[in-house]
């Protein structure tokens, strides 16, 4: 088994089925710090230019790309069949997408184990439905310059997690096919009574984070002054069922305690 697609890999570890093959094996370790190591698993490089020669001498039993990937079909179906994930990038709610292509796993590779492993998960999303007190929020990725950060709303794993536990997304505006957009800093300035979560990205977050505290611009945020603001555990905005499911539960806990 092979996975391009890094919420494919992640459910299929969640099943107890670890892949062969990732793509960037690096950056997928990074962003899925909760999953357990994956000794042997090879590096493929690239998730938009993976080591065809390295795949096809590995010999996968199938391959999993996301649906929204511009790789060639019939080049990669030459190797192995290929599974297309379609979580992301393809409208409709991430989490319930999840939940369907985790189940569609276990017709694939039915056992008890990953049937139960797939249920505790859905049954913790349900108990989470409504659980945080209704309040607006905006989901925020940091980037290198303090002037802009990206937006999570409706289609993104994240935003679909914060709608699940009961809560308001702040960003009413456009968003691309993932669910997010990039906007100017200036815009969080316009909104009061609004807590920010920062989805962290590990050492990138804290590395932002640490720019803006001498910044008077990020001070002057409503938010900011308030102090309603909030850095995630580690989470992928590009996850599966496991980082749904996980991220919603901190939301639930952090909004509980802040209301």
């Amino acid at each position: 088994m092979a996975a391009i697609d890094w919420a494919a890999a992640e459910t299929l570890i969640a099943i107890g089925i670890t892949p062969a093959a990732i793509a960037d094996l690096g950056g997928f370790r990074a962003s899925f710090s909760h999953l357990p190591e994956m000794n042997g698993t090879v590096d493929l490089g690239s998730t938009w230019e993976p080591n065809l020669e390295l795949l096809d001498r590995l010999k996968p039993d199938a391959i999993y790309l996301p649906a929204w990937s511009s790789l060639s079909l019939a080049q990669l179906s030459d190797i192995a069949p290929v599974r297309l994930c379609d979580i992301h990038g393809t409208g409709g709610d991430p989490t319930e997408r999840a939940l369907r292509f985790a189940e569609s796993l276990l017709v694939d590779f039915p056992s008890p184990s990953g049937e139960a492993a797939i249920r505790q998960l859905d049954e913790r999303l349900a108990q989470l439905a409504g659980k945080a007190k209704p309040q607006p929020v905006f989901l925020l990725n940091l980037r290198s310059s303090n002037r802009f950060v990206n937006v999570y709303a409706g289609g993104s794993l994240p935003g679909s997690a914060l709608m699940h536990v009961g809560l308001q997304n702040a960003w009413q505006g456009p968003v691309n096919g993932f669910g997010f957009a990039s906007i100017g800093t200036e815009k969080l300035l316009q909104a009061s009574d609004v807590s920010i979560v920062i989805l962290n990205q590990n050492d990138r977050t804290a590395e932002m984070l640490a720019r803006l505290n001498d910044s008077k611009f990020w001070s002057a945020i409503p938010a900011v002054r308030a102090g309603k603001i909030h850095v995630s555990p580690p989470v992928s905005v590009f996850g599966g069922l496991v980082s749904a499911t996980t991220f919603a539960e901190w939301l639930a806990v952090t909004f509980d305690k802040a209301a």
